[in-house]
């Protein structure tokens, strides 16, 4: 099992960077080895991927949503992936984002080629280009 406890700030408004970790559809922009995330419902959410050691779908579900604040989602399984997203306002109107990621694929799950490992470091810079992708965004825009 693989834990991974980060906190960052991030130079945009709570309400873009809460947009931002509730549009699933963008996360393989920025997350090594999620090909496509598809929202079914605002409570479940299909994965298709390509990460060593799980399935190449799998289905997640919302457990936690507290508008503008709090996001948090589990694979149905309840054993490979958990994810907890808290967000708070920073100094000088940016967010504060604390992640708890729970990593732990079942292992029975045959590699497909070219399936990524997924490592401490890996995910830690998933989040910066979340970050960086998400200031950039906004650069843009102004």
């Amino acid at each position: 099992m693989l834990q991974v406890d980060d906190h960052f700030e991030v130079a945009a408004p709570r309400d873009e960077v809460w947009r931002a970790w509730t549009d699933f559809e963008r996360f393989p922009s920025f997350m090594t080895g999620v090909d496509s995330v598809y929202a079914e419902t605002s409570e479940r959410l299909r994965w298709r991927l390509s990460i060593a050691g799980v399935q190449p779908s799998l289905y997640a579900i919302v457990i936690e949503r507290v508008e503008g604040r709090r996001i948090a989602w589990v694979s149905v399984d309840q054993s490979t992936m958990g994810w907890w997203i808290d967000l708070d306002d920073a100094d000088g109107g940016g967010t504060r984002v604390t992640v708890r990621i729970i990593w732990s694929p079942r292992g029975d799950a045959p590699a497909a080629p070219g399936a990524r490992e997924l490592d401490e470091l890996t995910i830690r810079c998933d989040l910066q280009r979340f970050r960086a992708s998400l200031e950039g965004a906004l650069q843009r825009a102004a």
